[in-house]
């Protein structure tokens, strides 16, 4: 059983997202909806829900704004929103899950079952210091200032994108290596985190790699590129025209 809070201040918008659950939401659920977020705080009391599903923007309480003061509740959130790239980029780099409106209904499908996969998870952990995290970014002035929250089996990480020197794809997992020589491995595919780190001086240079380019310490001419901890890294022969001049231009 999972419990679902929708909360948004507009109504139609929580009507809908209800409807499309119903519908579209196959596992036994409850559902409570509620267009104003102060009466939702009450409501998290008596229904205690495992998912809130949370409009960012909102008069009075954002959503951010309630995620602080429901700190005291163990619960998964999915962010909704309208196209707010900022927002979504501090979402991204904190580990949190987002929904565009209007909700598509598989990506809805595929956000739900990783709450129920989380729920069913002996590993799982509360999300307080994503959601911390989350705070954190959108208190800073560009998202280079950013960290990136990695959850893993062994706990939540944070670390400043500057810190990371490289990015293995291993299946659907991805081991990350740092700086100070420790490495972690986290679930989530290597294009996702293309994706998130593609503004930070990261590249794909390698079906299997992403790089911090300010680790690299030298590219020879067969196109390896030697990097900071020691590592000799390949580069795709399809790529390597691009990615050297990429090297000599920035």
């Amino acid at each position: 059983m999972i419990r679902i809070l929708i909360i948004d201040d507009e109504l139609s918008a929580v009507r809908i997202l209800k409807l499309l659950i119903e519908k579209h939401i196959s596992v036994e659920k409850q559902i409570e909806i509620s267009n104003n977020p102060a009466e939702a705080l009450e409501l998290m009391n008596t229904f205690q829900p495992t998912l809130v599903m949370l409009d960012i923007e909102m008069p009075g309480m954002n959503g951010f704004d309630f995620m602080n003061r429901a700190s005291e509740w163990d619960f998964d959130v999915i962010f909704t929103t309208a196209f707010d790239q900022y927002a979504i980029k501090a979402i991204r780099f904190s580990a949190l899950d987002y929904l565009l409106k209007p909700i598509d209904i598989v990506e809805l499908k595929n956000a739900v079952n990783r709450h129920i996969v989380k729920k069913q998870s002996l590993t799982g952990s509360s999300q307080q210091p994503l959601v911390d995290n989350l705070i954190y970014n959108l208190q800073q002035k560009n998202l280079q200032q950013f960290k990136l929250a990695l959850s893993t089996s062994e706990g939540i990480f944070l670390y400043e994108p500057g810190d990371i020197v490289l990015l293995e794809a291993s299946s659907n997992y991805t081991k990350f290596f740092f700086s100070n020589q420790r490495s972690l491995v986290v679930s989530k595919t290597l294009k996702e985190y293309e994706d998130i780190l593609m503004e930070h001086r990261f590249l794909r240079v390698h079906k299997s790699y992403l790089v911090n380019k300010d680790h690299v310490i030298k590219v020879d001419r067969e196109g390896v590129l030697e990097l900071s901890n020691g590592m000799h890294i390949p580069v795709s022969r399809r790529r390597k025209a691009e990615i050297l001049q990429w090297f000599n231009q920035t």
